[in-house]
């Protein structure tokens, strides 16, 4: 899976762009605030039709213009394809080769990427609402049917939400209404969750071998899911939400379900949470994001894109050879960096330099001429 050709037209500080890529590698080049990461971002929001940085569409629009639009050449396995987005003040509107798609469920999956950025270093330390993202993200890639359950058990839960605060405020009792909310959502929870664990299970197995070389074999990593419920089958779920009527009614929330989850992370079998080094954290985020790229490749039979913004100066030495070589002629990688001086490695050599100032592109060098 390949992008070959992006064009922007009004899209954060881009008026006009339009370039071309490396099959493998290309690194955006310049310094601080010229546009770099828009142009990850520009990618992102190809793939998944919002972007990893603003739910905000005026944000994404040129000051003073009415409209900013994305355009991707795709090449993949099985055909060639043309991706566009649209925003505006009407909203956003997703494309395939010229033909609008209004769900996003149907949208997303035919340009995969997984991107790294700094932040996913929180992803050990940080809340579990931030697994419980990549873990939502990254199945939702690869099932469609995933989203569309995932999307209606959030609509459910913020329904029931609301419910329960108002039984809270007319110091009601559990009702009918209440009782078939729970039903519906006990229903879905049954295939979220089991999917989730199947993910967190083929993720575990790749990661841990890929810590095991970025690590070089200093320790074992495990991942593994954490659910609300001992047992995962609708009568197991709509038990323990019956039980928790007058608590949830008490607090207004669902205090239960795959919204509460965890995805967990064990170095020999210690809470990498509580005992994982600066080290350690990088070189597990590290590994799941190699991880994700297999995980990808054999779900749908080929590799996605992956996006680095700035993360060559948050590794170390042994880290980043580790990563590029792992990358290295396999995958199309877009890295974003203020300078690439002293990164020694012929992946770096034979990449696309793409030389950024300004919401322009001021220069290019291919090192494969």
């Amino acid at each position: 899976m390949k992008i070959n050709q992006l064009e922007l037209k009004n899209f954060r500080n881009y008026k006009n762009c339009s370039v071309e890529f490396h099959p493998f590698i290309n690194i955006f080049i310049g310094k601080n605030a010229q546009g770099k990461t828009n142009l990850l971002e520009a990618i992102y929001i190809l793939s998944m039709s919002k972007s990893f940085k603003t739910n905000i569409i005026e944000e994404l629009i040129c000051f003073q213009e009415e409209f900013a639009k994305l355009n991707g050449y795709i090449e993949t396995n099985h055909r060639d394809m043309n991706l566009q987005i649209v925003f505006s003040h009407l909203g956003k509107k997703a494309m395939i080769n010229h033909k609008e798609i209004k769900k996003s469920s149907d949208y997303v999956g035919y340009l995969n990427v997984v991107l790294f950025i700094p932040e996913d270093l929180m992803l050990i330390k940080g809340s579990p609402r931030l697994r419980r993202k990549l873990m939502d993200m990254e199945i939702s890639k690869i099932s469609p049917i995933y989203m569309y359950n995932l999307n209606k058990y959030q609509k459910l839960l913020k329904e029931r939400n609301q419910y329960l605060k108002l039984l809270h405020e007319k110091h009601g009792e559990s009702d009918e209404y209440l009782e078939v909310l729970s039903e519906q959502m006990a229903h879905i929870q049954v295939d979220l969750i089991k999917k989730r664990i199947e993910f967190v299970e083929l993720l575990n197995e790749i990661s841990s071998s890929m810590y095991d070389y970025i690590s070089l074999h200093e320790e074992k990593l495990r991942i593994e899911y954490k659910s609300s419920y001992k047992s995962i089958d609708y009568e197991t779920i709509m038990s323990k939400y019956q039980k928790n009527y007058q608590r949830d009614i008490i607090y207004s929330q669902t205090t239960n379900g795959l919204h509460k989850d965890d995805m967990l992370m064990f170095l020999d079998d210690k809470d990498a949470v509580l005992y994982a080094s600066q080290g350690q954290q990088r070189s597990i985020v590290l590994a799941i994001k190699i991880a994700l790229l297999e995980l990808i490749k054999k779900e749908i039979g080929e590799y996605p894109i992956l996006l680095l913004d700035d993360v060559l100066s948050e590794l170390d030495d042994v880290r980043k050879t580790k990563l590029l070589n792992l990358i290295q002629d396999k995958v199309q990688t877009f890295l974003t960096s203020t300078s690439i001086d002293g990164i020694h490695h012929q992946v770096i050599e034979k990449a696309k330099k793409i030389y950024i100032e300004n919401g322009q592109v001021k220069g290019e060098k291919d090192g494969r001429k």
